[in-house]
């Protein structure tokens, strides 16, 4: 068994690898393939850490800011969070502003510009509204402060940004889509091509964020297991409280729902706890998957209350951007994209998740854009990436309870 999931890892380790490099040429695919194959993630991870930590050469202090839609989300303060342990590591005053919600899009912009008139070196923003933050992008712009979006590989229509560094929405929504697949299979005892039941999709806030996050998924669902309906979708704004309200009234007109799918985790298990308190069981009745990789998600994975989250690992993507900033305050040119990694993550690989070990250095990659289209191409190796995402995920969806 223990052989059977090392192998069920090591191949969506691959196929996250050849995903997140399509796009950005064969040498870099190849490289990340590389990496995946011999078993040097771990070891990428390692030194990705070490670079993000003391043995970096900690020159001359600098003073930059962090503005995140809000710090509402656990995402965001786990984000933040490794985004000042890279700065304090560095020496550096890293100073964090954020608005109170995440619908406050003029007091996000307000922020920036305070920050800019503190005198911050360089700024990462993570737009609540991408229109609505060009004001602030010019006003750095006309203090000649570097601009980084974090989380966040969209371009603005307007404003010079240094660079974008996220992962791909649609792609690992997409990555979801196809897990989803392989768990009604495996619950209906069929093949993923043939496989149907009922899933219902909680919405994010309107926004490019919930158009990816849908759009991605719908889209791996269509393409591995069309006879799969999707019953439903409502937004739930990114709320856990507002997720078990929406679910419960979904579960009141369609009571044998399958899988809940949120845009992000807060949402999803807020209709887990939703399913749970009407007496269904999670991972036998119906399963719970979502996006972000939050560490209340994680423990209820381990805790078998949760089935799967993409994990994106907001911690280091968080160390990531300040090692950005640190490489263009000393000179170095950067991609004006750096795609990070996404995993789906359940409980057979939970552990290697936490540990870093599936983390894989970001690559040069492309802007995704509101077009209801993919960030890459699905062809060739994006194909071959996602055939292994469906075996994954029927050898690895959590047995249901007895």
């Amino acid at each position: 068994m223990f052989r059977k999931i090392s192998l069920a890892v090591s191949g969506l380790m691959l196929a996250t690898a050849i995903a997140g490099t399509v796009g950005t040429g064969m040498a870099q695919a190849a490289q990340a393939t590389m990496a995946a194959t011999s078993g040097m993630s771990g070891t990428m991870s390692a030194t990705m850490a070490s670079t993000m930590s003391g043995t970096m050469a900690a020159g001359k202090s600098h003073y930059v800011g962090w503005v995140p839609p809000a710090l509402t989300s656990p995402f965001h303060v786990k984000m933040r969070d490794g985004a000042l342990k890279a700065a304090a590591d560095l020496g550096w005053k890293l100073e964090v502003q954020s608005p109170a919600s995440e619908s406050d899009f003029a007091g996000q912009v307000t922020l920036v510009q305070q920050l800019i008139q503190k005198g911050v070196e360089a700024v990462s923003i993570n737009p609540i509204q991408v229109e609505a933050m060009i004001t602030g992008v010019k006003a750095a712009n006309a203090a000649n402060i570097p601009v980084f979006m974090h989380n966040f590989i969209t371009p603005l229509s307007q404003g010079n940004v240094t660079e974008y560094v996220g992962y791909d929405q649609w792609g690992g929504a997409e990555k979801l889509g196809i897990y989803t697949c392989g768990l009604l299979a495996k619950k209906y005892s069929t093949t993923p091509a043939a496989a149907h039941g009922k899933v219902y999709i909680l919405l994010g806030i309107e926004s490019i964020f919930s158009h990816r996050r849908t759009q991605g998924y719908q889209a791996g669902i269509t393409e591995t297991c069309p006879g799969v309906t999707i019953v439903g979708q409502q937004t739930a704004e990114w709320d856990r409280a507002k997720g078990a309200d929406v679910a419960a009234a979904a579960l009141q007109k369609t009571p044998d729902i399958d899988v809940f799918y949120g845009n992000s985790d807060e949402m999803a298990i807020g209709a887990s706890l939703a399913a749970t308190k009407l007496g269904l069981t999670i991972n036998k009745d119906f399963f719970a998957i979502a996006i972000d990789g939050n560490d209340p998600t994680l423990d209820l994975i381990k805790q078998g209350k949760f089935t799967a989250t993409l994990g994106v690992d907001p911690y280091r993507m968080g160390q990531t951007v300040v090692t950005q900033m640190q490489k263009v305050l000393n000179g170095e040119k950067l991609p004006q994209f750096l795609l990070t990694p996404s995993t789906v993550v359940d409980a057979s690989n939970i552990t290697d998740y936490v540990a870093g070990k599936l983390w894989t250095a970001p690559v040069a990659g492309s802007a995704e854009n509101d077009n209801g289209k993919p960030t890459v191409s699905t062809s060739g190796a994006a194909t071959m990436a996602a055939t292994m995402n469906m075996t994954m995920a029927v050898t690895m969806a959590p047995t249901a309870a007895k």
